[in-house]
């Protein structure tokens, strides 16, 4: 479902044409999202911007789509682009800040929330807070904390809005329940006013996009996000006076201070669960939808379980080949497929792909590039994908220049994207109302997810779940050693030493252990997995770059390969399910017969796996593994092609094949065999089988070359083929 960017003058006739293309390409969903250079007349949210809305709706119905709203004017959202604080001044997003008293005047809207006494060593460092007014010595010195504004904005919906510029619209209080209040009063309440009928039908949700306390261009020095009544929250996490005035000064006692931040994070983010969140969520569960969209943080995992259809945002090259294993936001991706499995929901999601280009040339986005983000998803469960985005005009550079790329139409792969989301489709599929069959649960904080203690398990074939403490002190079940939430069954938790944990998750370890259960607390648990670990299938040449995912689903196994790196790989998945193997092309839909050989584990299936491939093996547990030799294709010839030779002898014969080879593709080539179109390569293995379009005798092999989009919107980019060869193989 890719965001749809509304990012021009809106004429009703090319919507319904957009819609319709998109339609043909095989999408089936949209996210409709006002974006820089939106022009409607009456502006975001006016009649003339809902009756439009209402084409697309009716559009939409007419080809069976359906429709996610995006819950903002530009983003992060919950401020109804600047109409929350434009109801209200008070509503826009506040923080807390400390002056001496008597030294200040305060601003329109301002309020003096608390007083206390701060005494301070002879190196400036806080070390003591008295807060009765009596016994206060002459060395201490009153100060007043003021609840006042951030300053903080979102991007607006043209360039005077942009961040920093002084019309930019003013961030809401995310933390105030009455700000979320209107929020959705402006927003949600229209929408429904306008097409509630179709609420639980054709609209299935509103897409709410990284809420940020503070807002963006905030000047937060020496000033903390707050609200009203929040001390009360505050006190209520664990916090008192001197960890509140250590989150304004810098405090003698470092312990106090990294206790101060841990009450602090922990008090926002109950809050803003309930306040922002929790409200949002309420509406869509009392209107027939579902709440979607991602947090702020990679981390957020607590608060993903906020959602609905739990989500995380892949933009920016957070994550990147080469980082998928060290990235702090390689966690992403997992956070929220976790979060669903845990809560019992079938979809997470992940906005994906955007400003996912060069850091120099944002256009420079291969359709290789894509397949790479959307195998890396696969591999840690994601099942929907939000693609960032396809853009209803590219017409000027203030559209072209704005977040690029365009992955959709305005790119080299439209007129093939069907396949592209065909593919999609078959994998989210894959990843729909299945179990991952996990080995171990590992335990994170709800905003600490552990990245490096568990890479010895990604790069070597090791299944987990992220399990946080929340979850295992309130839904966990502990059982004869082990713990059950929803579809999965823990017998041993996996605790990075680094991770802080609170009194009731050592309670509830302690309990888990004394019933039998396994607990590896370590900065590293290869140690562990070494001696402890079994496996039942494994892929017998395990590299780091290979991820081995083994599933379960409508009873049936599969298992998932995806090689991450830019090397082959070859070996045997070996199993002791017994079953006849297929393996799935999700390319096609096809699927192809898969020979066992005995193995002192079970069965063996032999596995190729390209650069950057996704391979499908299912098993039919009703049927006996086939024994013997899977079928393969020897070369009897090898033709070279390019310059002046695009011709080659061929005589048809049963059981022989002939594949169009390319060493290197910068970056689409359509071509053409005996005048007649083959296909179009897009992504590695640059290779397509022509033996249908042969004839006896002389056959002639063409191509056209496109190059990258950054070509045209970007800095200029190779164009061009290298190593064309025909081989022509024969069954062995």
């Amino acid at each position: 479902m890719p965001f749809w960017f509304w990012n021009d003058k809106i004429d009703e006739a090319e919507l319904v044409r957009q819609i319709d293309d998109f339609h043909k390409k095989g999408i089936d969903g949209l996210v409709i999202h006002p974006r820089m250079g939106f022009d409607v007349d009456g502006g975001y949210l006016g009649e003339e911007y809902f009756r439009l809305i209402g084409v697309c709706l009716e559009a939409m119905k007419k080809r069976r789509m359906l429709l996610v709203l995006y819950d903002e004017g530009m983003y992060p959202s919950g401020s109804a682009h600047g109409m929350v604080a434009g109801s209200n001044p008070l509503y826009a997003a506040r923080c807390l800040y400390a002056r001496p008293t008597g030294s200040y005047t305060l601003a329109d809207g301002e309020e003096a929330e608390m007083r206390m006494a701060l005494h301070f060593t002879d190196d400036g460092l806080l070390d003591d807070v008295i807060t009765d007014t009596d016994k206060v010595p002459a060395s201490y010195q009153w100060y007043d904390f003021i609840l006042g504004f951030t300053g903080g904005t979102i991007r607006g919906l043209s360039p005077e809005e942009e961040d920093g510029a002084p019309c930019a619209p003013l961030a809401a209080d995310l933390l105030n329940p009455e700000a979320t209040e209107r929020f959705t009063n402006i927003t949600h309440d229209a929408y429904f006013r306008h097409f509630g009928a179709d609420f639980g039908s054709t609209i299935i949700g509103f897409f709410t996009d990284e809420p940020s306390l503070a807002g963006r261009c905030a000047k937060m020095h020496g000033k903390i996000s707050w609200t009203y009544d929040f001390h009360e929250a505050f006190g209520e996490a664990g916090g008192d006076p001197l960890m509140l005035a250590s989150l304004l000064f810098p405090a003698k006692d470092k312990r106090v201070a990294k206790d101060a931040q841990y009450v602090y994070q922990t008090a926002l983010r109950r809050r803003l669960a309930k306040s922002y969140y929790g409200t949002l969520s309420e509406w869509c569960l009392k209107h027939g939808v579902a709440l979607m969209g991602h947090p702020a943080s990679s981390h957020d995992i607590g608060l993903c379980r906020t959602f609905d259809v739990p989500g995380q945002d892949l933009v920016w090259r957070m994550v990147e080949p080469g980082t998928e294993l060290t990235s702090p936001d390689s966690v992403l991706a997992k956070c929220s497929a976790d979060t669903a499995r845990h809560k019992g929901v079938s979809r997470n999601s992940c906005e994906c792909f955007g400003v996912c280009g060069s850091a120099d040339n944002p256009w420079d986005f291969t359709c290789a590039d894509m397949l790479w983000y959307i195998h890396f998803l696969m591999a840690r469960g994601v099942n929907l994908l939000f693609p960032h985005a396809f853009y209803y005009s590219l017409r000027t550079p203030l559209q072209s220049n704005e977040r690029p790329p365009d992955v959709g139409p305005g790119n080299i792969w439209w007129s093939e994207y069907r396949t592209i989301a065909n593919y999609c489709k078959r994998l989210c599929w894959l990843n729909y109302t299945n179990t991952n069959n996990p080995d171990f649960a590992v335990l994170t904080a709800e905003d600490n997810i552990p990245v490096s203690s568990v890479r010895y398990l990604y790069e070597n074939g090791w299944s987990f779940n992220y399990l946080t403490m929340d979850e295992l002190n309130d839904i966990a079940h502990i059982h004869d050693g082990k713990l059950r939430i929803d579809r999965y069954t823990y017998d041993t938790l996996l605790v990075d030493s680094r991770l802080r944990l609170d009194a009731e998750t050592v309670t509830t370890i302690g309990r888990f252990v004394t019933e039998g259960g396994k607990m590896v607390r370590a900065s590293d648990f290869s140690d562990y997995v070494k001696k402890h670990g079994k496996k039942t299938s494994y892929f017998d040449h395990q590299t780091a770059a290979l991820r081995f995912v083994h599933l379960t689903k409508s009873g049936y196994p599969f298992f998932l390969l995806i090689n991450e790196g830019d090397d082959e790989i070859d070996g045997n998945l070996v199993t002791n399910i017994a079953g006849a193997a297929h393996r799935f092309d999700a390319f096609t839909g096809k699927t192809t017969p898969v020979c066992a050989a005995m193995h002192p584990d079970g069965f063996a299936y032999p596995v190729h796996i390209g650069p950057r491939e996704a391979v499908i093996l299912g098993m039919d547990t009703d049927a006996l593994p086939k024994l013997g030799d899977t079928p393969t294709f020897a070369p009897i010839e090898i033709v070279a092609l390019g310059e002046n030779r695009h011709s080659f002898a061929y005589t048809p014969a049963a059981d022989r094949r002939c594949t169009l080879r390319f060493a290197e593709i910068h970056d689409r080539v359509d071509v053409t065999v005996n005048g007649k179109p083959a296909g179009v390569l897009l992504w590695k293995p640059w290779e397509m089988d022509i033996t249908d379009l042969l004839t006896e005798g002389e056959n002639t092999v063409s191509w056209q070359i496109t190059g990258s989009m950054a070509n045209t919107y970007g800095k200029p980019m190779a164009v061009g083929v290298s190593g064309v060869t025909v081989e022509i193989a024969d069954k062995q």
